[in-house]
């Protein structure tokens, strides 16, 4: 059997860009710049996360659990916003996927 799996190639023209999770006040990223369109998201804690021209994201946005990892497809030149689920702690990692 042949193996198809496309292995994640991470854009080398963006530096990812790591947000503490924590406190109920949201928290915004800088301007995400991708080729691809598509952004890696890795999460620590849980939160909820809001992309857009200027996001601010509420607990009623996406639930990323926590310790988990997931692809989007963003605009480039979106931001993320994010808040602590139920006041946690911890980090979001945005990478560009090319």
């Amino acid at each position: 059997m042949t193996n198809t799996t496309t292995p994640t190639v991470i854009d080398p023209d963006y530096f990812s860009e790591t947000l503490d999770i924590q406190g109920e006040s949201p928290v915004q990223s800088g301007v995400i710049t991708t080729g691809s369109g598509l952004v890696r998201i890795a999460t620590t804690s849980h939160c909820h996360i809001k992309f857009g021209s200027n996001p601010t994201a509420t607990e009623d946005d996406t639930l990323m659990p926590p310790n988990h990892v997931e692809i989007f497809r963003v605009k480039s030149g979106d931001k993320l916003s994010l808040i602590a689920h139920a006041g946690g702690t911890g980090e979001l990692t945005i990478t560009a996927v090319d």
